[in-house]
């Protein structure tokens, strides 16, 4: 599209660029198909996945304008010199192609908005699976597999591309990425996030399948292209970032396409075992629906045990690895005091008092919302630590410690705990009439709105400064493990905030409280940390994060005050 020279470079060029095409038009096609047999809620979210994707590939292809040699888009182009390349026509359309897909994908999601409202959306023939998720409909094996495919897409585009032995082609991973690039890539693995666990959530199996098909093969343009450059091109090889890529990728595409066929058999299963269970034969209501509660309120408390186990696990890890060494330094090398461990050893405390109270069936519902807040305190206390072991490993002969590495599975713990307290969540809202969706509350939004961006301004600006060093902020690039730790809580404070609008006064509170200790945890990293430093003075972002504590405390109180 830019550039093209030399027979083999072509041929990788156009196998590539065969492969991304293909996934391209997969997802409009089948949503015309989806039209032609009058299932417009499906072609919608088709449209809608494929959208949600399409917006971090046009970020990333911003790069073909700022500098195209570092764009790495080999199904696109293939540089043989270093030579300064500018965009074409071809790098217009590219774009233009993404614009589209994205308004589609809008469009998309009013379609299937609009679908949600007609009689009869997300019925089933088995009552207990009548207006109930999709993850529930279809299983937990294969919901955990859709989550698990998604993460380990997500964790491969974080990989470098490809290995290149060619010097002008320099793959980068995603922290060592322009910065068009890197959050083009971030926005790609966040949109296949957010996409399968709202088709998990749903209460369509057909919008279900739709939203992974379209966020599936949208991704499978980029890592499966990236795999076939790999296997054809000369000077570069496929690492295992595109394939595991790939592979995720196509998990998901099987897992979408058996959400239609497994939910409609399990729900045959379970009106069978209705039919036949003992409340039916004795022919007295009552009685069944007592027990449907009975079976309902067994359900969500494995639900909260497993999440209250996971969030246990993460915090434990957490605090184990704070208390080991994190570097591996040559015998007679005294280890640098890494102050930052001091952090995440608070953030996993509070996750193993959080997941105990979680292990409580009587105070369960009400703690799970502030965990699904906390467990990104510790992910963003984890990454700090993490950032300060790469930054360390300069020293001669240094590696990351025992402790780093704990430290790193206690991060993949807490993850698993917040996708565990969603999945009991959306669980518990099972039972609750969902017909009308609640309008958000102004008094909480109110305050929230203000709440929210004081804690994004908080965890962007520097913390403190010393006359020598500070924390980094946002307007250093490219990030470190701190800063993308610091974004992760910004984006799960902001959302809490909007939910928390919308949410039972006590869920409410207990989201706002979440984050708001969650701000906190961030904040005493001051006290704990600035000693690194000589002659630490309070940053703009310790304004920031104390606004942010005090008017989620504020929003937490009037949230608790019941609807009108």
């Amino acid at each position: 599209m830019l550039v093209v020279a030399g027979p083999s470079a072509g041929e990788a060029v156009t196998a590539a660029a065969i492969v991304a095409a293909v996934c391209a038009a997969a997802a409009p096609v089948l949503a015309l198909l989806a039209l032609l047999r009058r299932r417009p809620a499906a072609a919608g979210a088709l449209l809608a996945g494929a959208g949600a994707v399409a917006l971090g590939l046009a970020v990333m292809d911003l790069q073909l304008w700022e500098s195209p040699i570092d764009a790495n888009r080999l199904e696109l182009f293939r540089p043989l010199t270093a030579a300064r390349l500018d965009a074409g026509p071809g790098a217009v359309a590219v774009l233009l192609g993404h614009g589209l897909a994205v308004l589609a994908g809008v469009l998309g999601m009013v379609t299937v908005a609009r679908a949600a409202e007609a009689d009869g959306y997300g019925r089933s023939d088995f009552p207990d699976h009548d207006g109930a998720a999709v993850g529930r409909r279809i299983g937990a094996p294969l919901s955990a597999a859709a989550a698990t495919a998604a993460l380990i897409l997500a964790a491969a585009l974080c990989a470098a591309p490809l290995h290149s032995a060619d010097p002008v082609l320099l793959m980068r991973p995603l922290l060592g990425s322009p910065a068009a690039t890197a959050i083009g890539t971030a926005l790609v693995a966040v949109a296949v996030l957010v996409v399968v666990a709202a088709a998990l959530v749903s209460v369509s199996p057909a919008v279900a399948s739709g939203a992974l098909l379209g966020a599936a093969t949208a991704a499978l343009g980029l890592v499966g292209s990236r795999l076939v450059a790999g296997l054809v091109a000369d000077g570069v090889s496929a690492g295992p970032g595109p394939v595991a890529g790939t592979l995720a990728a196509l998990a998901l595409v099987a897992v979408a396409a058996a959400v239609p066929v497994v939910a409609p058999a399990r729900a045959r299963r379970g009106l069978d075992r209705l039919l036949s269970g003992p409340a039916r034969r004795s022919g007295d209501p009552v009685l069944g629906r007592k027990a449907a509660e009975s079976a309902a309120r067994a359900r969500l408390d494995r639900r909260h045990a497993v999440a209250g186990v996971a969030t246990v696990a993460a915090g434990v890890l957490a605090v184990v690895g704070a208390l080991l060494p994190l570097l591996a330094l040559p015998a007679g090398v005294p280890e640098p005091r890494l102050l930052v461990t001091r952090l995440a050893l608070v953030a996993g405390a509070t996750l193993v008092v959080a997941g105990a109270w979680l292990l409580l069936s009587e105070f369960a519902a009400l703690v799970r919302p502030a965990v699904g807040v906390l467990w990104a305190a510790q992910v963003m206390a984890v990454a700090a630590a993490l950032q300060a072991v790469v930054v360390a490993s300069d020293l001669p002969g240094a590696g990351p410690g025992l402790g780093a590495v704990v430290l790193g599975l206690s991060a993949v713990a807490a993850t698993v705990a917040g996708i565990a307290v969603a999945i009991a969540g959306s669980v518990e809202r099972d039972g609750i009439d969902t017909s009308a969706p609640p309008e958000p509350r102004t008094a909480v939004l109110a305050i929230g709105v203000p709440a929210a961006l004081a804690s994004v301004a908080g965890l962007a600006l520097p913390l403190y400064r010393g006359t020598d060093f500070g924390p980094a902020s946002v307007a250093q690039w490219p990030w470190g493990w701190d800063l993308w730790g610091r974004a992760l809580l910004a984006v799960v404070v902001a959302t809490a905030v909007w939910v928390a609008a919308r949410s039972r006064p006590a869920r409410a509170a207990s989201l706002l409280v979440g984050s708001a200790v969650g701000m906190g945890i961030y904040l005493i990293g001051w006290p704990l940390t600035s000693a690194r430093v000589a002659e630490p003075v309070a940053g703009l972002g310790a304004v920031g994060a104390i606004l942010g504590v005090v008017l989620l405390g504020a929003a937490a109180v009037v949230a608790v005050r019941p609807r009108r």
